[in-house]
């Protein structure tokens, strides 16, 4: 791989896909709507919201997927908290997707040129490059990964 951008976004989302396997592993669906006993999203809800953060890296990415409404419509920023009983998409669905982005990224970064990093996209969280987009996507991520593995000692310590 010649373009240093694109192969620093496949290093950080490999990275971060495995600390996320490392958090949700060995956690049921059941499990993971368990409540915190103060009002905070489940870990469903967080790992579905780093989901459809990394639909978002592949639609900045000119990758279609079939489950980016899915995801969204749940997922996304300011939607309702998943709760027991309300809709949510099974934990081990969402690790599918989520391996299924890193698929993908790696299929198209390989071969991505410096030009195509540094085009400029617009999306709801503005004009920039395609790498500003990625970058940026990623740190929301990691700050996610945070509140995972808060919530994998809450579901271990009632086992």
């Amino acid at each position: 791989m010649s373009n240093l951008k694109a192969e620093t976004i496949l290093d950080d989302t490999s990275f971060t896909t495995r600390i996320a396997h490392h958090f949700i592993d060995g956690i049921s669906h059941e499990e993971s709507l368990l409540q915190l006993p103060f009002e905070h999203n489940c870990m469903n809800w967080i790992f579905g919201h780093i989901v459809t953060n990394r639909s978002h890296v592949l639609e900045t990415l000119g990758i279609s997927h079939e489950w980016a409404e899915a995801v969204r419509t749940l997922y996304h920023q300011d939607t309702p908290p998943i709760k027991p009983g309300s809709p949510a998409i099974k934990i081990e669905t969402l690790v599918r997707c989520l391996d299924e982005s890193l698929d993908l990224m790696v299929s198209l970064l390989t071969d991505a040129s410096d030009a195509f990093m540094e085009e400029t996209y617009t999306n709801y969280r503005g004009e920039k490059t395609r790498y500003e987009h990625i970058s940026s996507f990623n740190w929301h991520e990691t700050f996610h990964l945070g509140q995972l593995e808060i919530l994998q000692a809450f579901i271990q310590s009632r086992k």
